[in-house]
């Protein structure tokens, strides 16, 4: 039996439409009074043939078609006539269930969708809730009566609807298509892999052996400092779905009248216009943080995004070189889609609609001034395999060219073969980095020149990760061809970019607002001795902007004053100001005070929170461990509880209550909890907490003690290779000669899939494979589920071979070690050399081996480290 992998990253939640957000609402099935979730009426489908899949989507993609992600099953399920209605109150509640096996995820497709007003509905996972798509009423409507969710990354998810009794006959809801997800968005169904085929064709090939996450070679967005100009299109960029089964990458393009209407520019291979109304895009969907190009983490999915837009109406398109029924004349088939997403997104989303250029002339890109400057380069922003957000730069010009029907109707855009050390790339940076490329997935991403105009849509072409030569290089269809198409508006591009008829070559790009700005510090915590305190201004603005902007703020406390120096801005002042007065008559507390700039129409809010302190008069209370607490664990979480007024706290821990020999120390801890690690084993050990606020400190707290446990254990960061049946082994040497009377083992691993993971212990010539594969039976893959934090107890009720739970750590608390488990270590001198070999017996899942712990009874009085032990070498 297959099983469906979801990533501990899938489990971020899903998101309503931004038309239909109306923020904290719940389904009314969450609550008590209705029938079961098994009580419900459920559509049931089976596990997909994923060999056949997978067979199917390298040839696919081969040929130019987009990534796939799920199959599409019929539903034709109306809410009068299908499903399952209660009623509660006033209210009228349906739902209905569908459940499909070893799914990595569901999105559904509502071919009709038109509600009344009272009406609301949700999609979530039927069993946990921990993903919510909703709700969605009557301002999602649009003028082809559909609507598609995102993705819930569970193969088990519920569809409500909630609508005054009074209006159940207006609904109009037709649940028309439920897709079953196998890849995509950190999701995968295990057993999913492209064979090797080695089919031709002019489309994009993935990088990982299973097609499933981006290529590890590619470059994070987030690699940019902040002062890098492709943070602004970097903005621009979306991953989207269509249809719930396919999937591309496109961007929002400005227009002549620079009135930020949703123009979504995408490729016309992706076959948007098939159902303009099934596009749901992803935005800022990137990791926050930059991951070395070519790290083993630079492979690693990241959480999907919470902002999405839902439909579309189709505007233009010209010919997909793909298809020979549609591109008949080459010298027209460019591949440009251009459609208007419905709904006004939110401005928390920071879009920006990208500037153009349709110019004939290729463009010129040249090398960075130096090995960690991009400037002068081109680029691509794009989404490969419908994971996080990627750049991939440009060193030389454009060339012309055409891939498969087209005919000189691309940019023929070659990958820099030593891209830029970017400056938010991770200490130690490496000397170099590998070239950076596309995947299936980046099809329809936007291809910038130097100025970060866009010139043209990615069709495919031959580079993948380890490409050199000519091989390092895609085809991107021209916006410059495009322009005139075939002289229609539904064939041209020009009526869209450039409204206002002014015949302009090239545009600039424009923000959310023509002009925003940052706080420093973005919150103030003063004392309430303190009469004023500062905070920085830094304006920045779209090009051509000129306006004054004003300056205010509101939120401030009486009998506090705000006020900027200067009131308002006019470019290219970009500098103000904002001094807080009178703060010493303000009561202690927190307020919320908003800074706002507005210029005409367009307005900036930026939250600036506000605590006024006061001396701290008493000290905090000491929770956890207890106070002379024993067989504490070696790594502990100490824990007090929050003192009124304190902004943060100051932990000691000591091997003596005069607190003379400090061995572990943390200041500004910001929760109630400190996470202690490397302590000795069968010590006593005393700590005490002093909290701070903007008034300064307190006084430390009464001290308590603890004694840790007898444990050795070795923290290894051990990679268990995947796949692998000799695995890797971790060894521990001690020099302790007591006798063991009876063993338990603790063992940490972060891994996806643990289904795959084996654990064996060994000394000498006693071994036991305490972990062997949970929930395998001969058959499928196992526990599906992540990350093991347990300990392995010979007297606990529960097998660990039956453990699995559903979020992580899938194997965690105290169980008991698969057969013959630690028995036969009892009666062996603990001395010696201690092997846990851990190994992958199934591909696709990495992890690590975190930690392990030997927790052994002794048949002597002697504290058992009293002669010591030795860990190996790291």
């Amino acid at each position: 039996m297959l099983k469906y992998k979801c990533l501990t990253a899938a489990l971020a939640l899903a998101t309503s439409v931004a038309a239909a957000a109306t923020g904290g609402a719940t389904p009314a099935g969450f609550g008590a009074g209705f029938k079961s979730i098994d009580e419900v009426a459920t559509a049931h489908f089976g596990a997909l043939d994923l060999q056949t899949i997978a067979e199917e989507d390298a040839i696919r993609e081969a040929a130019g078609n987009p990534m796939r992600f799920a199959i599409a099953h019929d539903g034709n399920v109306d809410v009068h006539t299908g499903g399952t209605w209660e009623q509660k109150g006033d209210r009228s509640i349906w739902r209905y269930r569908v459940q499909a096996q070893d799914a990595a995820s569901l999105n559904f497709g509502f071919t009709r969708f038109h509600v009344p007003a009272s009406a609301r509905v949700f999609i979530y996972a039927s069993k946990d809730h921990g993903q919510l798509a909703g709700p969605y009423d009557a301002a999602s409507h649009n003028a082809l009566g559909q609507l598609w969710t995102p993705i819930i990354a569970s193969a088990d998810v519920m569809v409500e609807l909630d609508v005054a009794t009074a209006e159940r006959d207006q609904v109009e809801l037709v649940l028309g298509k439920i897709n079953q997800g196998y890849r995509g968005f950190g999701t995968r169904s295990k057993g999913y892999r492209q064979p090797d085929m080695h089919v031709a064709g002019e489309g994009k090939s993935a990088c990982s052996p299973d097609a499933i996450q981006s290529g590890a070679c590619n470059m994070d967005v987030a690699c940019m400092d902040a002062s890098d100009p492709w943070n602004n299109p970097r903005r621009s960029v979306g991953a989207y779905t269509i249809s719930g089964v396919d999937t591309c990458t496109g961007s929002l393009v400005n227009n002549t009248s620079n009135d930020r209407s949703m123009l979504f520019m995408t490729a016309s291979h992706c076959n948007v216009v098939g159902n303009p109304a099934g596009i749901v895009v992803y935005w800022n969907y990137e990791s926050p943080t930059c991951r070395t190009p070519g790290s083993a983490a630079s492979g690693v999915p990241v959480p999907r995004p919470t902002t999405t837009s839902s439909g579309s109406t189709f505007l233009a398109r010209t010919r997909n070189p793909f298809s020979g029924a549609d591109c008949t004349n080459g010298a027209v088939c460019s591949d440009n889609t251009v459609v208007r997403l419905n709904g006004t997104p939110d401005p928390a989303w920071n879009l920006y609609w990208a500037g153009w250029d349709r110019s004939s002339t290729p463009a010129h890109c040249t090398p960075g001034p130096n090995a960690n400057s991009d400037a002068g380069q081109c680029a691509t922003i794009h989404h490969p395999n419908v994971d996080e957000k990627r750049i991939t730069f440009v060193e030389q010009d454009f060339q012309l060219g055409g891939i498969s029907g087209g005919t000189n109707t691309h940019w023929h855009a070659f990958w820099d073969p030593t891209p830029p050390i970017l400056p938010n790339i991770p200490s130690p940076q490496p000397p170099s980095l590998p070239p950076n490329v596309t995947e299936p997935g980046s099809s329809g991403s936007p291809l910038y020149n130097a100025s970060q105009h866009f010139v043209g849509v990615l069709s495919g072409g031959p580079s993948f990760c380890g490409a050199t030569g000519s091989s390092l290089s895609d085809f991107y269809g021209q916006l410059a061809v495009a322009w005139e198409g075939e002289g229609t508006p539904t064939t041209r591009m020009k009526d869209w970019l450039d409204p206002a008829g002014t015949g302009a070559t090239a545009i600039d790009g424009i923000g959310m607002t023509p002009f925003n700005f940052t706080l420093d510090p973005t919150s103030v915590a003063v004392c309430n001795t303190t009469n004023s305190a500062t905070v920085n201004l830094s304006a920045t603005y779209d090009a051509g902007f000129s306006s004054t902007v004003a300056l205010s703020a509101t939120g401030n406390p009486a009998p506090s004053t705000a006020a900027f120096a200067p009131s308002s801005l006019t470019p290219p002042t970009a500098a103000s100001v904002l001094t807080l007065g009178g703060l010493s008559g303000v009561a202690p507390g927190s307020y919320a005070l908003t800074v706002t700039g507005t210029s005409g129409a367009d307005t900036v809010n930026k939250p600036l929170p506000l605590t006024v302190a006061e001396a701290l008069s008493s000290s905090v209370t000491l929770t956890a461990p207890a106070d002379g607490a024993t067989g504490v664990s070696t790594n502990p979480t100490l824990g007090w509880d929050a003192l009124a007024g304190a902004a943060s706290y100051t932990i000691e821990i000591a091997t003596d209550p005069a607190f003379s020999n400090i061995v572990a120390t943390q200041a500004d801890i910001t929760t109630t909890s400190y996470a202690a690690s490397g302590l000795n084993p069968n010590t006593t050990y005393y700590w005490h907490v002093k909290p701070t606020n903007a008034c300064g400190e307190g006084t430390f707290s009464t001290a308590f003690s603890f004694t840790t446990a007898n444990v050795i254990c070795h923290a290894p960061a051990l990679p268990i290779p995947d796949n692998n049946p000799a695995g890797a082994n971790d060894t521990i040497t001690v020099s302790d000669t007591s006798e063991i009377t009876s063993l338990t083992l603790s063992i940490k691993a972060t891994h996806t899939y643990v289904g795959d993971l084996k654990f064996t212990l060994s000394k000498g010539a006693a071994s036991s494979a305490v972990i062997d594969r949970p929930g395998y039976t001969g058959s499928g893959f196992g526990c599906s589920g992540d990350d093991i934090d347990v300990v392995l107890d010979d007297a606990a009720a529960s097998p660990v071979e039956n453990a699995c739970n559903s979020t992580p750590p899938a194997i965690g608390g105290t169980l008991s070690p698969n057969a013959p488990g630690l028995a036969p270590f009892a009666g062996l001198s603990l001395a010696g050399t201690w092997t846990l070999n851990v190994s992958d017996n199934a591909g696709s899942d990495t992890g690590t081996l975190t930690e392990w712990c030997l927790i052994p009874v002794v048949a002597v009085d002697d504290t058992i480290f009293a002669d010591g032990f030795e860990l190996p070498p790291p």
